[in-house]
Parts: structure tokens; sequence; C-alpha cells
């Protein structure tokens, strides 16, 4: 019996999670990473990786992918290997000038353990004092991206799965039974999903090790991760620019400063870039293309890091019962 391939498309986050799991399901078929960009030049690496859940599901599906994303962080916070996995445990303030609705998560509130309305003395944390009328504080995760890829890349690895650097301009050039798509905003073009366009952002990356805490003020976010802390951003739709913008970094800085004065002495380590795959909804479904079975895995927005464990197991569903079905029919 010849051994069955399969070979995921992308080494952002999604891919990576799709690959591990599916070569952990089936470790007699032979999966590969194709992809143009590894870390720490991926899309996912610019994230700052806290779980604070706002992905909309595709109406009539049902609604797994945060229970299931939440759950798999929560195994893994609980190895206590932050320095491994990059799972850490982050307290978080959310706060709005507007609408509770701005801060206020049911979902959150479901899922964490800690989760409360702010105290009136919490509320003036921001600044300046008597702005922000709304406010929660929660006990979420981080993922600190950097170290989270390379733990899914050497567990990928080590169960017997292979990445190969090389980019894919179709699916007609790849010779697999299953092809698992997860190129992120690459799929507009590999898909033909016209409906797949970048959601610019640009964050401030900086060295201040006195913020232990996530801080959210309506556009305005300091996320602290293990090796710097998040300064943003930007949400610029269908913005193609991939170069920072120094103006952007200018309004950035001066906003989350007079809004978090903390931030007044930090050092500045630098800019990022990465355009979000923004549609709808994310797509995670089989679709024949060019006589290739292709099972889709992309469209996330911001929230690859925060989603991907939960798509990715509906998608490693997805090669399952395709290889099932293949092996049934030998």
């Amino acid at each position: 019996m010849d051994r069955k391939e399969v070979v995921v498309v992308g080494s952002g986050v999604v891919g990576l999670t799709s690959a591990v799991l599916v070569q952990e399901r089936f470790p007699q078929v032979k999966v590969t990473v194709l992809t143009k960009s590894e870390s720490p030049n991926t899309v996912s690496d610019v994230a700052a990786g806290i779980f604070r859940w706002g992905l909309k599901n595709p109406p009539g599906k049902p609604n797994t992918w945060a229970l299931d994303s939440w759950n798999w962080y929560q195994q893994l916070l609980k190895t206590n290997e932050p320095d491994v996995t990059g799972i850490s445990k982050l307290p978080a303030y959310f706060f709005s000038a507007h609408d509770a609705s701005q801060c206020e998560n049911d979902l959150m509130k479901s899922l964490c353990k800690v989760y409360r309305k702010c105290t009136t003395r919490e509320l003036n944390l921001p600044q300046p004092e008597g702005k922000f009328k709304h406010g929660v504080y929660m006990h979420t995760v981080q993922i600190d991206t950097h170290l989270y890829l390379a733990y899914l890349t050497d567990r990928f690895r080590k169960a017997g799965g292979n990445i190969r650097k090389c980019e894919v301009k179709s699916f007609k050039e790849i010779q697999a039974d299953v092809i698992v798509n997860c190129a992120g905003f690459g799929a507009r073009f590999l898909a033909g999903d016209r409906e797949l366009v970048p959601l610019r952002g640009q964050v401030i990356r900086v060295k201040a090790p006195w913020i232990k805490t996530a801080l959210y003020a309506d556009d305005t976010y300091v996320i602290p991760g293990q090796k710097h802390v998040t300064v943003g951003g930007t949400r610029q739709y269908n913005d193609w620019m991939t170069e920072v913008e120094p103006n952007d970094s200018a309004r950035i800085w001066s906003r989350a400063v007079k809004t978090f004065p903390c931030l007044a002495e930090a050092e500045i380590l630098g800019e990022v870039v990465g355009l979000r795959p923004h549609r709808k909804y994310p797509r995670v479904e089989v679709e024949e293309m060019f006589g290739k079975t292709v099972v889709h895995n992309y469209g996330h927005c911001g929230y690859g890091i925060m989603a991907s464990p939960g798509t990715s197991i509906q998608a490693a569903d997805l090669v399952k019962d395709i290889l099932t079905s293949t092996y049934s029919k030998l």
C-alpha cells in the first residue's frame, strides 16, 4: 500500500497547528509543510497573542472553535513551561469611554475563572481620569508567538513531519492526497478568494518589564509578552503596505503614552507590520480544485493565534474523513 501524503501550505500558526494535528493523528501519513516564509518572518510573528474571543462563526455552524481553542491553551498552560510553549497566564483590563459592549464579553466570562467589572478606582487607570466609564478585568492567556511557533515546529518534526521552504503559486503544482490550505492572505490568490482582503496592522515593540498586565482602552492596547511589550495599533482595511509607516508609529505612541503614562520610560525596540487575512468568517471546508482535494483553513483576520486550535481541529477532522474514506476503498 502506498503511503498517503498530506501537504499543508503555510507555516504560520494555522498551518503549523493543522500540520501537528494531522501528523499526530496519522503517524503513517507523510505530512509536509510548504512555506515561503518561516518564523520569525510570518504574519503570526507580529501578533501580540492575547486570548480574547471576538471571532464570528459562519451561520449554521456550531460554536466549537472558541471552547476547543481555550481548552488547547489551557492544556499547554498546565505544563507550566512558558519558556518552551510560549503560553502563560495574563491578567488584563479592558476599558471603554463609549459603551459597555466594547469591553464586556459573555463568552470570556464563561471561560475565565477571574472575570469582573472594574471598580471606580480601576476605571481611572487610563487617562484622563473620568473619561472611561466602562471596564472589565479578567485572567486570560498570552501566547508568545515566537516561542509558540518554535514549539509547534519542534512538535511537528518530532511527530515525523517535514517542512520545505518554497513558494507555492498554484495548487496544480502539488502532488498529494490532500492539500490543507493555510496560506493566510495568500489564499486570495491560491483559492481565488476575492472576499479575502488585507487588514493592515502596525505595532510598536518596547522594553517595559514593569508592565505585567494587558491594558486595552478602546483602540489603544498594551500587551506584555515574555520578551517585549506590544503597543498598538492599526486596523487599516484593504491597505496592502507592508512597510512601517512613521506617521502611524507616531500616532500609536502618542495615544498610548497619553492613555497609559506608565509607558513613558519604555525603550522602543522596533516596529513591525502584518497584513491580517480579513474576511467575514474564517473558511474551513473541503473543495475540489484542479483535480485536487483541498481542505481550506484560512481567513482568521486578527484572531489567527487565538482561534487556530479550534479551526485546525475541524480541518484535521475533514482530513481524517477524506483519508478514512480513501483507505476504506483500498
